[in-house]
């Protein structure tokens, strides 16, 4: 009984998954939540110098579950688990390594959850983090493989309807061995990489600027367009910029859509990261996001949400804003 009760749940939420696809496919996107780890620290939960967010879940599983609400009642077609920083590499290295597992699955069974008792639970399907949070650039692609599809592979087992690659500043290489360890699951693989543009030549490139106000300089690695079609040429069923500046978004998009064929999105945020804290600078009102977001959408965008900085409010009236106009 208890086998059939949860295969007929993993058909309705597959189901789920592709209504939205389809719907993004015909013009109408799909709202991605906003962040977990600034959300958590505005309602009080304790961040970690080693692994940020990812105690929250320990500590105070009610306010995960209440962020993942509160992205549900504002209108969210998907969720992301609160597993970003809850990799095995961070977790090991800072002796947590024997409740990696334990926290990955707890990420996910808090999620589902909520999901349940949602009025829009047929509407909302699940997105596992696996991301490179840690030292991961260091390592060879053996050994990020196998950390990458560990991740994975626990989120998937516990439920998730599809898995997001959140590869925040990483390299190439480590952006390609996220996809080959998960290009081979049961479920869709979107890839989240994150951009800049290049302070001497106002070229947008693959690498990272949190904010302008931040003391850090802009990281450039790499041309976006040949970043994209390297990166999507080992798998994929979607490409995303997430984690980037807003004013360099609308061209991102254009890019993505110009690099790759399939679906397109766009999470940027707004503010900055200092250990352990998010610096909540640069600030965006929820109407001048949305604003920016109807670029995105316009320049081929069809997966929007928001990163660090961007919560519940800016979901709330993009959500809104796009049901008024269907």
């Amino acid at each position: 009984m208890i086998r059939n009760t949860l295969i007929c749940l993993e058909i309705i939420a597959m189901a789920a998954l592709q209504r939205l696809i389809n719907r993004a496919q015909t013009g109408t996107p799909i709202v991605l939540d906003g962040a977990n780890g600034s959300e958590l620290e505005r309602l009080g939960a304790r961040m970690d110098q080693n692994l940020w967010c990812a105690c929250a879940l320990v500590d105070s599983p009610e306010l995960v579950q209440k962020v993942h609400q509160r992205y549900m009642d504002a209108g969210a077609n998907v969720i992301t688990t609160n597993s970003f920083s809850a990799t095995r590499e961070a977790m090991s290295r800072n002796g947590l390594g024997r409740k990696f597992e334990a926290w990955n699955r707890l990420s996910v069974r808090l999620a589902l959850e909520e999901r349940d008792k949602s009025s829009r639970s047929e509407e909302i399907c699940i997105a596992g983090s696996v991301s490179s949070y840690g030292r991961f650039d260091e390592l060879d692609s053996e050994a990020q493989i196998d950390h990458f599809r560990a991740q994975a592979s626990v989120l998937v087992d516990e439920g998730v309807d599809l898995v997001v690659l959140e590869s925040l500043g990483s390299s190439v290489r480590t952006v390609k061995s996220m996809i080959s360890a998960t290009r081979d699951l049961r479920v869709p693989v979107w890839v989240s990489i994150s951009c800049t543009l290049d302070r001497e030549t106002s070229v947008v490139m693959f690498g990272i600027e949190e904010s302008s106000m931040d003391e850090k300089s802009s990281q450039a690695c790499a041309p976006f367009s040949e970043a994209i079609r390297d990166i999507m040429s080992v798998g994929g069923s979607a490409i995303l910029m997430m984690h980037s500046l807003l004013s360099v978004t609308t061209e991102a998009v254009e890019i993505l859509r110009a690099s790759y064929d399939g679906l397109v999105g766009a999470y940027p945020n707004a503010g900055y990261y200092k250990e352990p804290n998010w610096v909540f600078e640069d600030h965006v009102s929820p109407d001048e996001y949305v604003a920016q977001a109807q670029r995105w959408i316009e320049a081929g965008a069809t997966i929007v949400g928001g990163c660090c900085g961007i919560g519940v409010e800016h979901i709330r009236r993009l959500a809104d804003s796009l049901k008024n106009e269907l």
